[in-house]
């Protein structure tokens, strides 16, 4: 039977324990809880012979990082966000690089849409008609919203986005904090696992063809990326490009 490097890197702590060959007491599935938030995987978490076994690939994502199979060096990989940031202030970019924009592009477009991360005042309140709700400690100003989006995007890109939100009502600003639209929303496209190729590079700008899976298909976006002096390769392309 063909297994996929995703269920392999999902089941890879608890593989080494249950087919090691030797006899274990029957496991015990366990809860994974990661800052307030139960974690589901493929594999459940369970106490093997008095040892707790954790799924790696759940327990690295529920992290922020980055799981994925090195085919060619036969290698789990796993990169945290802060890691991947200092490799894009490189002066050259790789696939594998891109790669980790783009997937880390589409986790901070859907904080962006959920209201970002820290303390959310309870409650709804009306704004022209409309339910809004305030956006979380961690993005509550234009300064914070503006510099979470330049973490990844071109400065250009960045303000393009913040008046574009502001002008058609999907952020508004009321005594200096942010509210957006009560409203949720989610993604199908697997940016995490998206396949980048280098096609073409001039003017300071590299652009990468990549194929994004998207249940059983994929789609192919191509997108440019420019090196911002000071802060290294960013995303030159619409915010909502890669969500």
């Amino acid at each position: 039977m063909k297994m996929s490097w995703k269920s392999f890197v999902s089941g890879m702590v608890l593989g080494s324990v249950l087919f090691s060959g030797i006899s274990y007491a029957a496991p015990k599935v366990v809860k994974l809880v990661v800052n307030g938030n139960d974690i589901h995987s493929e594999v459940a978490p369970q106490i093997i012979d008095g040892s707790t076994m954790i799924p790696a690939r759940a327990l690295a994502e529920a992290l922020g990082a980055r799981v994925f199979w090195d085919e060619d060096n036969q290698t789990v990989v796993v990169e945290n966000e802060e890691y991947r940031r200092l490799q894009r202030k490189q002066a050259d970019i790789s696939e594998r690089d891109a790669a980790g924009l783009a997937a880390d592009a589409q986790h901070h477009f859907w904080q962006m849409i959920i209201g970002g991360g820290g303390d959310h005042q309870d409650g709804s309140f009306d704004v022209k008609g409309n339910d809004y709700r305030w956006m979380g400690t961690e993005l509550d100003t234009k300064t914070k919203y503006i510099e979470y989006l330049e973490l990844l995007y071109t400065p250009e890109q960045a303000q393009a986005y913040w008046k574009q939100q502001t002008e058609n009502g999907s952020i508004v600003e009321i005594e200096g904090k942010l509210a957006q639209p009560n409203a949720d929303g989610g993604s199908r496209m697997e940016w995490e696992n998206a396949q980048a190729t280098f096609i073409q590079e001039g003017n300071g700008v590299k652009t990468f063809r990549f194929s994004v899976p998207i249940e059983d298909s994929s789609e192919v976006k191509e997108i440019k990326l420019r090196f911002v002096e000071g802060k290294g390769w960013r995303i030159d392309e619409p915010v909502d490009t890669i969500r």
